[in-house]
């Protein structure tokens, strides 16, 4: 069917694997442009989010959802808050963020809508997959919004000397 495998594909848009090369990526692009701050927002709110995520999968140890059809393997951690959709969120808003403060309006517009789909995509794949709740998928955006949030008030309005 399609769909399965447009999901299947689509939810690794959240995965560390996949998340993680391109958080180094965009780093060096943005050491590159002298853009310390927007380093440390990137890294900082995504590396933050992945370890309390997964903090929060041991503290509350929910059980993933009983299915009888699979259509991926089963993850072995606990369901309770989505680390897929809390890393996409986590790091598809530090993009957006970025991208509002150096790109002109247009393309930050873009950006943003682009990672609103990819955050809401990743999210409905994991329910659509079977392997959280939306409890989950809803909880995992909120830590990782409230993070990068806090996260980027708590940055100096300066750039750092770094890069450049």
């Amino acid at each position: 069917m399609f769909l399965d495998t447009f999901f299947i594909a689509f939810t690794w848009l959240g995965s560390f694997y996949f998340l993680m090369p391109s958080t180094l990526i965009l780093t060096c692009f943005l050491l590159w442009a002298g853009k310390s701050r927007e380093i440390l927002l990137l890294v900082v709110g995504f590396s933050t989010t992945a370890i309390a995520v997964h903090t929060a999968k041991l503290i509350f140890r929910r059980p993933r959802p009983d299915s009888l059809v699979h259509l991926v393997p089963t993850p072995t951690d606990w369901s309770f808050p989505s680390g897929h959709t809390a890393q996409a969120t986590a790091f598809f808003l530090s993009v957006t963020l970025i991208a509002i403060r150096i790109l002109p309006l247009f393309w930050a517009m873009l950006t943003a809508l682009f990672s609103l789909l990819i955050v809401i995509g990743v999210g409905y794949s994991r329910i659509y997959l079977q392997v959280h709740y939306l409890s989950d998928v809803l909880a995992g955006m909120a830590l990782a919004v409230f993070l990068v949030l806090v996260v980027n008030a708590l940055l100096p309005n300066r750039h750092l000397p770094i890069g450049k």
